[in-house]
């Protein structure tokens, strides 16, 4: 007990040489003090009685026996914890939240992994939520944000090789699509000279790779540039057309064929481009447009031999005969290493033959034929057509001329005649010297007649 207190309170109410003036009231006040002050020494006591003594020793943390802490409501009951609960936090701890438990940033915040792997696991899948579009992305100082993700798209390119950039494009393509998705490229021109005197729709057909373009958007589409006038003179500028018409074919993704009545267009040289999601050839091989081709000629060299039959009409690179039996073969006009190289041979073919009654027209082929395999590529009757071969029933008049060529392992069988183009395209062909044959069978009326035209070498 504190005495000092009591005895200030005695001065106060009861002062030296003033007896007179002690009252029953001051005294009372005095004692009542005495009486609180024991009071509270009492309470005092019994408040302490079995606490914990002052200790001088200390542990840096809890242990398997110094593992509790006291903590006290508003009116000071004392409970017990463990200790090891006190100071848990994100850093330490492998902590459960309750609902409405948060973090809110009141300034800038940093967590330094130090280079230690830094984990978010188990996410709910969103894929399928169109609500979920923005991504989380860094600046260079490790900020981060949100986006919309479209800068990240914008600089992938970029960064790709070109390798990565092709595999990214196959990757867009549907399920059911097999267009071409590298750039386009050609190699060749099939027919390489185009005679600009006929007034109808001339074929000609690209080789080369990526060819399998869309021909039904917006996709996909050609220019053709005259470069040249006739003369080989460069033009101040390319001329550029349009072209509407082409066809592509899935089982020759590195062909296109597209048609134009280049009795429109004026004589020169021209090249193609075609354009396909953006990319486009750099570079094309001539197309020279003029009044009538030029080929390196069979004349004198073609020295027809009958193999059976009758006699036909030989007139060195012509050859006709009536309604009988005959087969002729020319020298092998092709050489293996050309046929290796990539060739375009033409003729042409008038059909007067018609049926007679009952005695109808029978089996007659005029073409190239391999001189090893026997392999036939042209224009055949009565049997139909069937691979390198057009049938004669297709086409729409008795006078056409044909453009058999090869290139790249591909071997194209074209006619024309009557203002359309018929082609056909075939990926076998054999490496043996070719060699014209005109075969005419018995039956019907008339004649035919074969004219070779030439030979164009494309490489």
């Amino acid at each position: 007990m504190d005495t000092t207190n009591i005895k200030n309170k005695i001065n106060l109410n009861i002062k030296d040489n003033q007896a007179r003036e002690i009252t029953a009231e001051k005294v009372r006040d005095v004692l009542y003090y005495i009486v609180d002050e024991f009071n509270d020494n009492f309470l005092d006591e019994k408040g302490i009685d079995g606490k914990l003594d002052k200790t001088t020793q200390t542990v840096s943390g809890p242990d398997t026996v110094f593992k509790y802490a006291y903590i006290l409501d508003q009116d000071n009951n004392v409970r017990r914890i463990l200790a090891g609960d006190m100071g848990k936090n994100v850093a330490n701890s492998a902590l459960t939240s309750i609902a409405g438990a948060g973090l809110t940033l009141g300034a800038n915040w940093t967590i330094n992994t130090a280079g230690f792997y830094y984990y978010l696991k188990n996410l709910p899948d969103k894929s399928t939520d169109s609500t979920f579009v923005r991504m989380r992305v860094q600046d260079s100082t490790g900020q981060e944000a949100w986006s919309n993700g479209k800068n990240i798209v914008l600089r992938f390119p970029s960064l790709a090789t070109d390798a990565e950039k092709t595999t990214f494009r196959n990757g867009l393509k549907l399920s059911t699509e097999n267009f071409s998705t590298g750039t386009p490229r050609i190699d060749v021109l099939l027919l390489p000279f185009i005679d600009n005197t006929k007034n109808f729709i001339q074929y000609t057909t690209l080789v080369g790779l990526n060819l399998f373009v869309d021909n039904v958007t917006p996709n996909a589409y050609i220019k053709i540039k005259r470069i040249k006038d006739i003369n080989g003179t460069n033009l101040p500028a390319p001329e550029v057309y349009d072209v509407d018409n082409f066809t592509v074919l899935q089982n020759f993704p590195n062909n296109l064929n597209f048609g134009i009545n280049w009795k429109t267009k004026p004589e020169g040289y021209y090249q193609v481009f075609v354009t396909h999601n953006g990319l486009t050839n750099s570079s094309s091989p001539e197309l020279i447009v003029k009044e009538g081709l030029t080929y390196s000629q069979f004349t004198g060299i073609t020295n027809w031999k009958k193999a059976s039959g009758g006699d036909s009409s030989v007139n060195d690179t012509a050859i006709s005969s009536g309604s009988q039996n005959t087969l002729y073969y020319s020298d092998n006009l092709i050489n293996t290493a050309e046929v290796n190289a990539g060739f375009m041979a033409s003729f042409s073919l008038n059909n007067q033959l018609t049926n007679y009654g009952a005695n109808f027209v029978n089996f007659w082929r005029c073409g190239l034929i391999g001189n090893g395999d026997s392999v036939f590529y042209g224009v055949q009757y009565y049997d139909g057509g069937g691979i390198g071969m057009l049938p004669n029933t297709t086409l729409a008049v008795r006078n056409d001329t044909f453009h058999i060529a090869y290139y790249n392992g591909v071997v194209y069988v074209i006619a024309e005649g009557n203002g359309k183009t018929y082609q056909q395209f075939n990926s076998t062909y054999n490496l043996y010297p070719k060699r014209f044959v005109f075969q005419l069978g018995g039956g019907g009326q008339g004649s035919m007649s074969m004219q070779l035209l030439g030979k164009i070498l494309l490489s």
